[in-house]
């Protein structure tokens, strides 16, 4: 018996987490969210994936504890991490990539003066 389902689109996401559409994409892109699959021109997520990664992100372990194992049964991807280890690598790698901005975010204003 084949259950019939809507898929999720990038409205229905921000809507569910209740966030803008360009949060959405900037949680894609930076792996907080899942990322959808391509259909012609639009994204969508499959309901069950979607819900699974949203289950295991609200039961994701307080900082501290063991994590969880990813669930993969509700559409073949694991759920992302929603926070990034806190490791003096990972203060390293935030740092250099402030370092990065900055200088980046001086050569524009350099060329837009």
């Amino acid at each position: 018996m084949t259950t019939e389902f809507k898929p999720l689109t990038k409205e229905d996401v921000a809507d569910v987490l209740g966030v803008s559409l360009r949060t959405v994409d900037n949680w894609v892109n930076d792996g907080t969210l899942i990322a959808p699959r391509k259909i012609g021109n639009r994204v969508y997520w499959h309901p069950r994936t979607f819900y699974a990664w949203l289950d295991q992100a609200l039961s994701a372990p307080a900082s501290g504890e063991e994590p969880a194992t990813p669930d993969t049964s509700a559409g073949g991807q694991p759920p992302r991490a929603t926070t990034p280890p806190k490791t003096k690598a990972a203060a390293s790698s935030r740092s250099e990539s402030d370092a990065i901005r900055a200088r980046d975010r001086a050569k524009l204003e350099a060329l837009l003066a």
